[in-house]
């Protein structure tokens, strides 16, 4: 069994608007937080649809870009 992350949780909500709070147990400290805050601009910005909730993490960004600097 694969480890629940933030694209798992995302799409989840995506596919049924609701996740369980035993999937949210699994999810990482990190991967937790920034889904709260994900969910918390998404209701407030998006009205709650469903397809504008972002697919991707944003610490993945960041660490791209981390990367990018460094290769510069």
């Amino acid at each position: 069994m694969s480890e629940y992350k933030y694209e798992d949780a995302v799409k989840q909500l995506q596919e049924s608007g609701a996740i369980g709070l035993q999937d949210l147990k699994s999810l990482s400290y990190d991967d937790l937080n920034e889904l709260f805050e994900e969910i918390k601009v998404w209701c407030l910005y998006a009205n709650g649809k469903l397809d504008k909730l972002p697919k991707e993490s944003k610490k993945k960004d960041k660490k791209k870009d981390k990367k990018k600097d460094k290769k510069d």
